[in-house]
């Protein structure tokens, strides 16, 4: 069915229809803020004409109330959206960001989602091995970073994500479906510590602060998936090995459910496998309480 967005809910012309198209818009994001929404397909389910869809966007895009993906020309929900609605720092969960940091003796930090990019919010603790992580830094959602946004978020929201980065190679693809899945199952994403790894980590941060994720940004991050192992599979945590891990991050969701937040900590040094399920399950107690606290 077709939402004729020109009247009003009782049938009599809405009060200022431009805004109802407007609103209409933003409600139809806002039903599935993980997807990403086609001009065609908003504007046939709005029953607006493309060139008042494509105004409209333009518009909402300018103000960051939509974000327009460049490699699929869609649109989905917007960072801006939030920012109206919360304070952009969340020093709320400041205690338990530090209760945190202590138990696990790294850094830790709080990162929330705005479109393509992840925005840190507070951070606390050092670390002489780690980069500095502060407030206000940027890094762009793109594969095969993020995993903690996209695990839960759908199969259309996955193969955006993927996509991002190109044609991945039938390896890496089924490389990172299986590390979604096992993702999904425990709860929280890992990150190797490699000399390959900081280098990018570092690039990804100094392109973020020129704005939204670019081809050049694509492709460093699909290099770095095509050249080194993304994650770990079951099998790869067997035994009594050390293995050098530089992050652990577990998804926040809001009252809704969708991941709208992260917690990482990053103890930049050699853990053994029960080292690193007792960090993953200390992470998502904490990401739990947050949640319970929204």
């Amino acid at each position: 069915m077709t939402l004729n967005v020109d009247a009003g809910g009782d049938g009599r012309q809405a009060p200022s229809p431009p805004t109802e198209r407007v609103v209409a818009v933003m409600h139809l994001l806002a039903g599935d803020p993980a997807r990403s929404f086609s001009l065609a397909d908003i504007s046939r389910r709005l029953g607006i004409s493309r060139a008042t869809g494509h105004a409209i966007l333009a518009t909402l895009a300018h103000h960051r109330w939509v974000v327009r993906h460049e490699p699929s020309a869609s649109y989905s929900w917007g960072p801006a959206i939030g920012a109206l609605a919360r304070p952009t720092h969340d020093r709320e969960f400041r205690s338990l960001l530090e209760g945190l940091s202590e138990s696990v003796g790294a850094q830790v930090f709080l990162a929330r989602r705005e479109g393509a990019m992840l925005k840190v919010t507070d951070s606390v603790g050092d670390s002489l091995a780690a980069p500095r992580v502060t407030a206000g830094l940027r890094m762009p959602l793109v594969a095969p970073f993020g995993r903690d946004y996209v695990a839960w978020a759908g199969e259309q929201a996955i193969k955006a994500w993927l996509a991002g980065i190109g044609e991945p190679s039938t390896a890496l693809r089924k490389r990172l479906t299986s590390v979604l899945a096992q993702v999904r199952e425990r709860g929280y994403v890992i990150e190797r510590l490699s000399r390959e790894y900081v280098r990018v980590y570092l690039a990804l941060r100094a392109l973020a602060a020129d704005g939204e994720p670019d081809e050049i940004t694509a492709r460093l991050a699909g290099a770095f998936a095509d050249l080194t192992l993304v994650d770990y599979l079951p099998d790869e945590l067997d035994g009594s090995a050390e293995h050098q891990i530089a992050t652990i991050s577990v998804p926040v969701r809001d009252s809704d459910g969708v991941v709208s937040m992260s917690i990482t900590a990053a103890p930049f040094r050699g853990l053994s496998a029960k080292e690193i399920r007792q960090f993953g399950a200390a992470v998502r107690d904490v990401a739990r309480r947050i949640e319970e606290s929204r």
